[in-house]
């Protein structure tokens, strides 16, 4: 299979985002909960408890939130005979978008010959996250990604889904793993796209098999016996009325993260602030689950928050060619993966975009690059078994329809002048710049940020280009402290019983940064969560 567009893999990525734009914060908190006061903020006023309850449901797990996590817990417990129900504060399934999941190993890895160093893998995840990850959460992601993915790629072809193995990164410090699993075909992709149909195939399973799946349906709070263990949760219906479902094996959480909650972001992760653009388009994940847990006594995993972005808010296109921030100078290695290039523009560039500045050359000099380094959106999602020149093929595409099409974010022009004269920079100190840089890549030698030689092209035939790299994030990885059965866990790391936290809402995984040497490990991370504390809830853990 031949590699897919951006512009394909992105087009569903907002699906359903419009109506949750409307929730902002409501359903958080009860009506009468009590404004924070000086110094305090929301997850730290525990509201006063709702007893005028219209309704009460009994089930065996009640999972809050219709993302990946939310969906692979419902079907599994479903499929594992648990009188399970899914809420969702929306209309739609509200996840970020499956896309692509990875896996440490799957039979369509097993096809396609890639196999993975495990011990190798899992010290760079925990060296990424500066050490200070869940190790015992992030080897059970280890062990269990395969069985998991396995079972998500026999339930695809259930469903008319075929799968796309895509390749990862040579680069020598920041590789990544050939893992990343797209899933196409069959009536839901067709109806749902790419970004959103494993949710609603996983949900649709999990109704066949007996789940409830309930929208428009926001958790407030949940609800605690005399010991504090957790034994459901309240929610509140369309008409304003309060039903309470009480979960006799466990209330899970599976909210999503505080991408579109200021007030956690200032606190907990500064940086995503900084960006350009936040990518992500579940504008309803702001902290629901997070202040629950919070006013239930869980702790928060220490700041910063782990995030994950990605430098496509403005043009598509970033290979290893020079960066230029908008006072025109140059700020860093530009031959580094996805998440350092965000925060290079951030931190050193000092601004929330820069200009990647090449020639009419790129193509070429993208396919030599290719043989080092590359990965997410540099090497494109192609399938393994084609060649760099097919990614580059397609980034030639891109650049040059975005020429055409989007010209704030792409620009071209005879002379390297002309075109630094379309940009927001001082033009004496870019084209000083741009002379300096190709005075390195002549002498093979990057003195000023010891970029490897092999992806020093220097920039001097025309026609000339310039791309805008934004920073965008696509989520905070993390925030409810949780140990490796998933529960929920207080200030002493003492579990909160009846109370468990997966997906994006959930600390441990990740810490300070996000690894991408195993690709889609968030999606993965979803997948696998759901499926084990399922299994784990129904008491048929492997």
């Amino acid at each position: 299979m031949s590699s897919i567009s951006r512009r394909d893999l992105l087009k569903n990525a907002a699906a359903g985002s419009a109506a949750v734009a409307a929730l902002g914060m409501a359903g958080v908190a009860s009506a009468d909960e009590a404004a924070p006061a000086a110094g305090q903020h929301s997850w730290e006023v525990k509201p006063e408890p709702i007893t005028e309850v219209a309704e009460t449901v009994d089930c065996d797990v009640l999972i809050i939130g219709g993302g990946y996590s939310g969906c692979s817990c419902a079907c599994n417990a479903a499929q594992n005979g648990l009188n399970t129900v899914l809420v969702e504060k929306d209309d739609v399934l509200n996840g970020h978008g499956v896309g692509g999941t990875g896996a440490i190993k799957s039979r369509v890895m097993d096809e396609n010959g890639v196999v993975l160093d495990k011990p190798i893998e899992m010290e760079r995840w925990v060296a990424t996250c500066g050490n200070r990850c869940n190790e015992k959460i992030v080897g059970k992601f280890f062990r269990e990604s395969e069985r998991c993915m396995n079972w998500l790629l026999d339930l695809g072809e259930e469903y008319g889904m075929s799968c796309m193995l895509t390749v990862g990164s040579n680069s020598t410090v920041h590789p990544e793993a050939s893992c990343y699993h797209m899933l196409f075909g069959g009536d839901f992709y067709d109806q749902y796209g790419f970004a959103k149909a494993v949710e609603y195939m996983l949900a649709d399973a999990a109704e066949k098999a007996g789940a409830q799946i309930v929208f428009n349906m926001p958790a407030v709070q949940l609800v605690q016996d005399e010991s504090g263990a957790v034994t459901g949760a309240i929610c509140q219906n369309a008409d304003g009325d309060y039903v309470q479902y009480n979960a006799a094996k466990g209330v899970v959480l599976a909210t999503g993260d505080v991408s579109w909650n200021d007030e956690y972001l200032e606190e907990f992760a500064p940086i995503a602030l900084q960006v350009k653009s936040r990518l992500c388009g579940d504008l309803g994940n702001v902290g629901d689950g997070h202040n629950m847990a919070a006013w239930a006594g869980a702790a928060f995993q220490p700041a910063p928050w782990p995030t994950m972005m990605h430098p496509q808010a403005a043009g598509m296109f970033h290979g290893p060619f020079l960066f230029i921030n908008p006072e025109g100078k140059r700020f860093m290695n530009e031959a580094t993966w996805v998440q350092g290039k965000c925060v290079g523009i951030m931190v050193n560039g000092g601004a929330n975009h820069a200009w990647s500045i090449f020639d009419s050359n790129f193509e070429a000099d993208n396919t030599a690059s290719l043989e080092f380094g590359g990965g997410m959106f540099w090497d494109s999602f192609r399938a393994v078994g084609t060649t760099p020149a097919d990614a580059s093929a397609s980034h030639a595409k891109t650049v040059k329809e975005g020429v055409e099409n989007t010209p704030d974010y792409y620009k071209c022009a005879d002379t390297i002048e002309e075109l630094v004269e379309q940009l927001d920079v001082p033009a004496d100190v870019a084209l000083e710049t741009i002379a300096h840089y190709n005075e390195l890549c002549e002498a093979g030698e990057d003195t000023d940020f010891y970029k490897e030689s092999h992806f020093l092209f220097p920039i001097k035939q025309g026609p000339f280009y310039a791309v805008e790299v934004g920073p965008g994030l696509l989520g905070v990885c993390g925030g409810i402290q949780i140990n490796d059965d998933f529960q929920a866990v207080d200030a002493n790391n003492q579990p909160i019983e009846g109370l468990y936290a997966i997906g994006n809402c959930a600390g441990g995984m990740y810490a300070y940064d996000y690894p991408i040497n195993i690709q889609g490990n968030s999606h993965g991370r979803c997948l696998m969560e759901g499926k084990c504390l399922a299994e784990q809830l129904a008491g048929v853990s492997e």
